[in-house]
């Protein structure tokens, strides 16, 4: 069952064109665009009721995770986006931030990130085999981002026991 899905995946992959530097981009796309239309959609719904931030934090405080996730979001698209060609360098690197990713995206309900993520993992396979050195720093981040992503687990997980009381 799974080794047909996963067959089913790579034809797609494959027809799609998709290698891992371009699955990559639209990674970064994915990272620097959904916190963007984050942003604008909290700003139009904060005009719409004619409320200013902190009121809406007040009534509402998934949202300030939301924006915590949203500027871990948009901070990550931007690293990668300027050393995108360190991690496609190294395959062990990227198979690192990738599982990274798809865990930590999981956690916090981004979707199409985790889709892009395990798109990601599947074509490893189509690394040329000469790479550089591992670059540490990618992994740190890649943690980084993986402990910010399950504190806002943790408290998703908080709010959700808080209101299931009352």
């Amino acid at each position: 069952m799974i080794s047909n899905i996963n067959n089913y995946i790579l034809i797609f992959l494959n027809k799609s064109n998709l290698n891992a530097k371009r699955i990559l981009t639209l990674y970064i796309d994915a990272l620097l665009l959904i916190p963007l239309c984050f942003g604008s959609f909290l700003f139009f719904v904060l005009t719409i009721m004619k409320q200013n931030m902190p009121v809406i934090l007040a009534k509402f405080p998934i949202i300030s995770i939301e924006i915590i996730i949203a500027i871990t979001d948009f901070l990550l698209g931007y690293y990668l986006w300027l050393k995108k060609d360190e991690l496609i360098a190294n395959p062990k690197n990227y198979h690192f931030f990738m599982l990274c990713q798809a865990v930590s995206q999981l956690m916090v309900g981004n979707i199409l990130c985790l889709i892009l993520a395990i798109f990601g993992l599947l074509r490893i396979s189509s690394f040329k085999e000469k790479y550089q050195a591992e670059n540490k720093l990618i992994k740190n981040i890649s943690v980084i981002c993986l402990i910010a992503f399950s504190l806002c687990f943790v408290l998703f997980i908080c709010l959700d026991i808080k209101n299931s009381r009352y």
